[in-house]
């Protein structure tokens, strides 16, 4: 019994003793920093993550985690994901041809105008990919949780307008909501920017049932999935 006891502990010892130089081996492998561009650390969608995790701007529980994750996979060079700086660069000229339809900021370019978390959200929606599939977005979907009246709607359709340009040619994007007056509002809004904006108006056709991108023969139609019900009125 005493020599069971005594090899059972020999047993622990060792497992424990293999652990450890385990753990001491993870603690010291450390992350392999990638040196960031100027372009990047002065980006919108940067600066806003580092004033989210410092806490000079405040933010939601997850909404720090996002951010945190966001700067860790930034700088990590062994992530298996990247912020493609040329997709980036293409949204940020892009965006200086689109001008805002209304508000109080009516006339201006949607660059100059986008919120700082508006910036965050399409560079984290449009920017990242796979390292060994530059073609592959990182994320296939994307949440907005956000309360009425701040830029959802605007969000979503310059979102819209920048797929039909930057994806394949032939592809079919699609707004869906409970009924089609709702679906049509980011429609709608898509129209507005285009009409706008006369540096990107001759590369779009607005019909009634879809919105149509010569460049790459892609469209956006609004679609419902019942009709008459009240959901997000």
């Amino acid at each position: 019994m005493w020599t069971s006891w005594v090899g059972s502990a020999r047993f622990y010892f060792v497992l424990l003793y293999i652990l450890s130089i385990t753990l001491s081996y993870i603690d010291k492998k450390e992350v392999v920093k990638i040196e960031q561009s100027e372009y990047i650390l002065n980006h919108p969608a940067y600066k806003y993550a580092l004033n989210v995790t410092s806490g000079k701007s405040p933010a939601g529980e997850y909404v720090v985690k996002e951010c945190k994750k966001f700067l860790r996979d930034l700088e990590d060079e062994n992530c298996k994901y990247f912020l493609n700086e040329d997709d980036l660069k293409l949204i940020d000229e892009f965006l200086k041809l689109v001008k805002m339809s209304d508000g109080h900021r009516v006339g201006m370019t949607a660059y100059d105008s986008l919120a700082p978390f508006q910036w965050y959200f399409l560079a984290n929606t449009l920017g990242w990919k796979h390292k060994n599939n530059p073609n592959k977005r990182r994320y296939q979907k994307s949440v907005l949780l956000i309360g009425r009246k701040n830029g959802k709607t605007f969000l979503v359709g310059l979102i819209f307008i920048l797929l039909l340009l930057m994806e394949p040619n032939f592809s079919e994007f699609y707004s869906v909501a409970p009924d089609k007056q709702l679906s049509t509002i980011i429609k709608e809004e898509m129209g507005k920017m285009i009409a706008v904006s006369p540096d990107i108006s001759e590369a779009f056709e607005v019909l009634r049932s879809e919105i149509r991108c010569g460049l790459t023969t892609s469209k956006m139609v609004p679609l419902a999935n019942s009709d008459g019900r009240l959901d997000g009125k």
